[in-house]
């Protein structure tokens, strides 16, 4: 008989029977190399071209161009690079649309005039 101070019994448990899905543990990830870095040793010259183009319209295009190709007789970039590269699209029109030179409508690639005043 159980005593007046012990705590009721608590029925409402939940079993895992599933000890693979128990067992599994969170794979450690491996920390993130730069974009700039992938690129950067895989092919030096897209790197450089990028740096000196920085905040254009012409690198806009660039790498509008090379990321999305139409040409079939193309090899392509390897996964990291290919990445690498979005990033750093991403990033460059963010830049573009914080300085007007290009527009937030995706469908609107046409260059922004400057205000001059």
């Amino acid at each position: 008989m159980a005593e007046q101070d012990d705590p009721p019994l608590n029925w409402n448990i939940e079993l895992n029977f599933n000890l693979n899905e128990a067992k599994q543990e969170k794979p450690v990830q491996a920390p993130k190399i730069p974009p700039r870095q992938i690129i950067g040793e895989k092919y030096p010259k897209i790197l450089t071209r990028i740096e000196m183009l920085w905040c254009s319209l012409e690198l806009h295009k660039y790498l509008e161009e090379t990321l999305f190709t139409d040409r079939s007789n193309r090899q392509g970039f390897p996964e990291d690079v290919m990445k690498a590269l979005g990033e750093i699209h991403a990033e460059h029109t963010r830049v573009l649309k914080e300085q007007k030179l290009i527009g937030d409508d995706v469908w609107d690639m046409q260059p922004k005039p400057r205000d001059i005043s």
